[in-house]
């Protein structure tokens, strides 16, 4: 039987435990409320620089990858069958125009021309003695000594035998020319390059063998390909001069960034534009007096494309590209980040041109660009202004770009 607890005594424990849970309720509803005000609470301000796009009058160039061609290139080859005798140049040197080469021995080809000198001497004989002939039997035709039929076959003989003279001097040239061949002489004035047949071997058999090339050294030629939209502008610059002929300087950048110091011109524009990749062929030409462009040379062109009036400016650092969009952060209201997409027109002095997409007020993020991304938070922190550039340098364009000569 359980021990009996007086009344008032349980009424106190009953309002003591009401008490204690009560409490506990409490203080969980409290920290229920921090949770949400702890979550609620805004992050840290990002502090990014920033500043508005520089408007300058720039001329803005355009820069494309080329490829350096001779102007002349010629393949040197044998003409005909035999071994090689000589060769009589140092492979790689300059060679001038009718430098005597290769010479393929000449023997059988001697022995063919005196044996050609000798049929001709042979008929010559035969027909002197053909016209004798027939001068004679003209006249005792004429006396009615012999027969019109004997007169017409010494007439006919006499024909024939001159036919003889003809090929024979034929086979004369022939011979002579075919002898000429065993001596390979330079076209062009320019450098040689190796050997591909060495001295002892059968040439010509079957085929016209390659002995060597040679190319033209100055000028030289840079192929490069400009886009439609170039062209277009470069059609219009031309139309807006009254379709006078302009002439459109060209800039050769190295292999290793260095400024070739001798300008070229826009020498030729192809036809038509590629289909497949919407360019269009051109063609510069670059004084090389001191040999230093090579043919299969890789180089940047560097082209005139406009005077750009009140152009915008941004650092390339600023560029976020993805997947081949191109795009600024701003910032904008309330601090927040904002992408805006933009249309680049050239470069200069590592600077873009942005032909649309910003505008002059926009605060561009130059600097913590990795840090943040649209919708963010961000403080300003003023970026150092660089130095002025001399109002006469130059922009260069971003697909870099040389003028058609004649578009």
């Amino acid at each position: 039987m359980r021990p009996f607890l007086p009344r008032p005594l349980l009424m106190y424990v009953i309002l003591a435990t009401l008490a204690a849970v009560m409490s506990l309720s409490g203080c969980s509803g409290q920290d229920a409320e921090k949770k949400p005000a702890a979550k609620a609470a805004e992050p840290a301000a990002v502090m990014v620089q920033a500043k508005a796009p520089v408007v300058a009058d720039v001329p803005v160039y355009g820069e494309y990858v080329g490829r350096l061609a001779a102007k002349e290139n010629v393949e040197v080859r044998a003409r005909l069958e035999g071994y090689l005798k000589e060769r009589n140049f140092t492979e790689g040197s300059i060679v001038k125009k009718g430098d005597l080469l290769f010479v393929i021995e000449p023997r059988q080809y001697q022995e063919n021309l005196q044996k050609a000198k000798a049929e001709l001497e042979r008929q010559n004989a035969l027909f002197a003695k053909a016209k004798v002939d027939l001068s004679r039997f003209e006249q005792l035709y004429k006396q009615q000594a012999v027969s019109r039929d004997e007169y017409d076959t010494r007439l006919t003989n006499q024909r024939e035998l001159s036919a003889n003279v003809d090929h024979a001097k034929a086979a004369v040239d022939a011979a002579e020319r075919d002898l000429g061949y065993t001596r390979i002489i330079a076209p062009i004035t320019g450098r040689i390059g190796k050997t591909y047949v060495n001295v002892g071997n059968l040439v010509g058999k079957g085929d016209n063998t390659l002995l060597a090339e040679i190319s033209t050294t100055d000028p030289m030629y840079a192929d490069f390909a400009i886009s439609e939209r170039d062209y277009l502008e470069f059609s219009k610059a031309r139309h807006a001069n009254g379709d006078k002929d302009r002439e459109f300087p060209l800039t050769l950048l190295l292999a290793d960034d260095s400024v070739y110091p001798h300008q070229g011109q826009a020498d030729m524009a192809d036809r038509a534009l590629d289909a497949k990749t919407g360019t269009l062929a051109v063609r510069g030409i670059f004084p090389n007096p001191q040999g230093l462009l090579k043919p299969g040379q890789f180089a940047k062109i560097r082209a005139l494309l406009e005077q750009r009036q009140g152009a915008m400016l941004v650092p390339q650092r600023a560029i976020v590209d993805v997947q081949g969009t191109k795009s600024v952060y701003v910032v904008g209201k309330d601090n927040r980040i904002e992408a805006k997409a933009v249309t680049l027109g050239g470069s200069k002095d590592g600077s873009y041109v942005i032909d649309a997409g910003l505008t002059p007020t926009d605060m561009v993020v130059v600097e913590g660009l990795s840090k943040v991304r649209p919708g963010a938070l961000v403080k300003i922190v003023p970026a150092p202004d660089a130095p002025a550039a001399p109002a006469a340098q130059a922009a260069t364009p971003t697909p870099p770009a040389a003028a058609p000569a004649k578009p």
